[in-house]
This record gives C-alpha cells, structure tokens and sequence, in this order.
C-alpha cells in the first residue's frame, strides 16, 4: 500500500473548508477545527483505501466522529477510537471525507483538540487526482450550521455535518462548500471550546493559526445571531453590522447573503443591516418546524430548511452568474 501524507494530500486532493498541516504527537496531520470541513479526490484502480485519523479529542467525553462516502453513495460513519477505516472501493471512485463530530469540551482553540487525519493509503498502483471543483459557496454559522444536534442528543455521535441543512443544499444544487462554524458562537457570544466570538474565529482556525481565504466562493452566507440573544439590540446591531463589513472585506467582490437565524432571532436588525451594508437578505420565517431540543434542528427539520434555501440559492447564484 501507497501512504499519501498531509503534503501530498494537499496537492492530491480538493481541499473544503479550513485546514493547516500540523505536528501532533510526533506525526505530521492535516487538520482543522471545523466540522463539515471536507477532503475530495478520485482514485483509480485500487480495490481499497484505509483512512488513519487520530484519537485528538478529550479524553473524558465521546470520541470524535469522521465520515466517508463513494460515488455519493451512502455516508459511511467512524468513530475515532477506530483510529482505522477501511473500506472497499470499485475501480473508479469519487471519495469524499468529512470532518464529522467533536463535543462542547474539545479544546479546538488553545488545547489542539482539533480534527487531524494522518494519512490515506492506497493500493501501489493507484491513480489519486483532486475533485473536479464545483460552483463554490461559504457559510458561516453556529452549531446548526456545523450539524449538530441533528440526530439525538448525544455530543459527536448524533451530530450531522453532512445530512444537516448544509449537506443537502450542497449536494441537491451540487456545490463545494466551505463551511465555518463552531457550536454556541455569535457576533457577541463565545463559542464552545474556548473559541472566541466570531470576529475572532473568522479570522483563525486557532489561537495560533491565523488564516484567510485562498480560493473565492461565488457567494457568502452569514447565518449568525440565535446565540447572541441575551444582549440588546442595540450592543447586537453594532457587533453584527461589523462583522458584515470584515466579511466583505475578507471576500473583496464576492456578494454576501445574510440569513436570518431560523428561532427569527433579531430578524428585523439583520434585514437592517443588509439594506445598509448592501448585502443580500434572506427571511426564514416557518422554515423549520421539528426540532431535537426546541432550537437545534432534527433531521426532519433540516429537511425542511433545505427545501426553502435550495430554489433562494439557486436564484442568487443565477442572478450572480447573470
């Protein structure tokens, strides 16, 4: 078997979402604080691939979870006390693997308890070449946005990257989407895992990765605000509107969408704040009615968000491209 190591999968495959090449327990890694963060390729002429990720969370609370697809097949689920994962391919194979759950009390930010992938192998005589790139967004959010909470109640196990809203708009409009997100976090309010407010998380992957977009998207979606609730509107407006102006200054020509939080959190100062930072504005309002916890939605629900944004994206991205 041929070992493809952090280097090499940089320049083999497409790389979505954030990632930084890293030393960890004396091994190079490819690795991220974000879920949904995605690694695509094509391979050729190997009847396998194994996937070796490390065991990098808190030791005291579940393990973190990756998950693999082929040819957009069923998503296949692991659990990192499986340091391994195996599986069969067929001659020609479209590989996708994703970044797939964490828990609140992984130090993402000062305690390297991010997500790391160490290596991919491959039969000797394989063929390994990036995914051809898709039509591609951003969308920067919280905990619904990464996919939590989408399938139960229980931390890194039940969470959904990849079948919660996002997943399904990106496969149903076909799109590479780079996703920035982190559980809890706002405009004004910390995320979990020491992670600092947005303004800040935008800006890192950690407290000391510093990091800003190399490739541009076609278009932006800013779905922040649910977390922020308990301070005035008038401490949110401000935080909120700039944060819009460093995202447009992040993505200089790149059209920005503001979504309102589905719970309708401060809907009417985000509709402001579009009109005064000429962004587009996209109303949520009834697009979600099933719900694991009251706030986060289930699968049912994120079904129902899908099927709302899907024809809205696909006017904005046909009204940018016009």
């Amino acid at each position: 078997m041929t070992k493809l190591l952090p280097d090499q999968l940089k320049k083999q495959t497409r790389l979505l979402g954030r990632w930084t090449i890293r030393q960890l327990n004396g091994r190079s890694v490819l690795y991220t604080t974000n879920l949904g963060s995605l690694i695509k390729f094509h391979v050729q002429n190997s009847p396998k691939l194994k996937i070796n990720v490390l065991n990098n969370g808190n030791p005291q609370l579940p393990p973190q979870s990756w998950a693999v697809r082929v040819n957009r097949g069923p998503w296949q689920r692991w659990s990192v006390q499986e340091s391994s994962f195996e599986l069969k391919l067929p001659n020609q194979a479209d590989i996708e693997i994703m970044t797939a759950g964490n828990t609140d009390l992984d130090d993402v930010w000062l305690g390297n308890q991010g997500l790391a992938l160490a290596e991919i192998e491959f039969a000797d005589h394989a063929t390994i070449t990036p995914a051809k790139p898709l039509k591609r967004i951003a969308i920067i959010g919280d905990s619904i946005t990464a996919g939590c909470w989408v399938n139960g109640r229980r931390p890194s196990t039940d969470y959904r990257p990849e079948s919660c809203y996002v997943g399904l708009i990106s496969d149903e409009l076909n799109l590479d989407v780079d996703r920035i997100a982190y559980s809890a976090g706002g405009v004004l309010r910390s995320a979990v895992g020491n992670v600092p407010p947005a303004a800040q998380f935008f800006a890192h992957i950690d407290a000391k990765t510093t990091w800003q977009p190399d490739v541009m998207p076609e278009l932006v979606l800013i779905n922040l605000g649910v977390n922020d609730r308990r301070f005035s509107n008038v401490r949110f407006q401000a935080a909120y509107r700039d944060f819009v102006k460093q995202v447009q200054h992040a993505y200089p020509g790149v059209p920005i969408a503001l979504m309102v939080p589905f719970a309708q959190t401060y809907a009417d100062i985000i509709e402001e704040t579009a009109l005064e930072c000429h962004t587009m504005f996209i109303p949520t309002k009834n697009w979600c009615q099933s719900f694991t916890d009251g706030l986060h939605p289930d699968q049912k629900g994120s079904m129902q968000i899908a099927q709302h944004l899907v024809p809205v994206l696909a006017e904005l991205l046909n009204q940018i491209k016009g």
